[in-house]
């Protein structure tokens, strides 16, 4: 089975927890699970690399690029390939560790590699905008382009599960699904700590994704006492001075956490990582029994 996981806009939709939460599901039921991942941004550039193989790592960041390593960290057993040349990544992982799930990171316009199920994910509050694409809009693609979808998911629904108007055209008939994200604990490279520790405390946060504004939302809304904010552009790699005047701050403003994404704690340095904490979060839908017998049932009808 060959899943591909995308949107049609510029980012910030969620892919990758997505990634990570199907993987997870593939690899409970036995499957030998791969995700290919273009590797945007890592140093290795865009040759097929091998960067979890399910039982040791070959690399980290920054050679291997922030999302890919973090989908294979959180996906024990999972081999993990990064390339521009999916279908080279595929043949890979079939015939060198007999993969028989693939799961395509930000699939949706790589149409070179065929896919059984195309799952497309829709921001809920500005699921197509304007409808114009980059660089007069921030859509990868025109709103008609949704109509290709096997499965539609919003995220970042803040409860609701109404579909938007502007999409209501292109997703009928296709199973619909509304997600949120809520954060669980906060993690340090020697302990995790429950969210309600974090309520009232002073806490300073830095992230580096393409909606750093919606993160610190999240955390102000659990009860942080937010000093300060640091934003960085998505996919950023941090230099050991910039992440030293992060701790200077923290030291100006007496506050008790430092916390960042997951995303972006992969990539600061071991030495480092015990001062900084991430917030680790996991996905809500309305449905989720429903959400995998859709992914199951759209296979069966295109291979039965």
């Amino acid at each position: 089975m060959i899943i591909s996981i995308g949107n049609i806009s510029l980012g910030g939709t969620g892919k990758t927890p997505f990634v990570i939460l199907i993987g997870k599901y593939f690899l409970e039921k036995g499957e030998r699970v791969c995700v290919l991942s273009r590797g945007y941004k890592g140093k290795l550039k865009y040759d097929t690399n091998i960067i979890s193989d399910g039982n040791r790592f070959y690399f980290t960041p920054p050679m291997a690029a922030d999302e890919p390593y973090l989908i294979a960290k959180n996906l024990k057993n999972a081999v993990i390939i990064t390339g521009k040349d999916r279908n080279k990544g595929y043949i890979l992982a079939k015939e060198k560790f007999a993969c028989n799930t693939f799961i395509l990171d930000d699939g949706y316009q790589h149409r070179k590699m065929q896919r059984d199920v195309d799952i497309l994910l829709l921001d809920y509050q500005n699921s197509v905008s304007t409808g114009l694409i980059f660089p007069f809009g921030y859509l990868r693609e025109f709103p008609s382009s949704i109509k290709r979808a096997d499965i539609i998911v919003f995220t970042k629904t803040n409860g609701g599960k109404t579909i938007p108007e502007k999409v209501k055209g292109y997703v009928k008939g296709k199973p619909i699904f509304f997600s949120d994200y809520r954060f669980t604990s906060i993690v340090s490279k020697s302990e995790e700590i429950p969210l309600k520790h974090i309520n009232g405390e002073k806490v300073l946060t830095f992230s580096g994704i393409a909606k750093n504004k919606h993160f610190f939302h999240m955390l102000k809304s659990v009860g942080a006492d937010i000093e300060n904010t640091f934003s960085f552009r998505d996919h950023h790699v941090y230099t050991e001075k910039e992440l030293l005047s992060i701790l200077e701050s923290a030291k100006e403003k007496d506050v008790k956490y430092i916390i960042t994404t997951e995303k972006d704690y992969v990539k600061i340095p071991d030495n480092l990582k015990e001062q900084f904490y991430y917030a680790k979060i996991e996905i809500v839908l309305n449905d989720k029994k429903k959400f995998f017998e859709a992914i199951e049932n759209t296979y069966k009808k295109k291979r039965p």
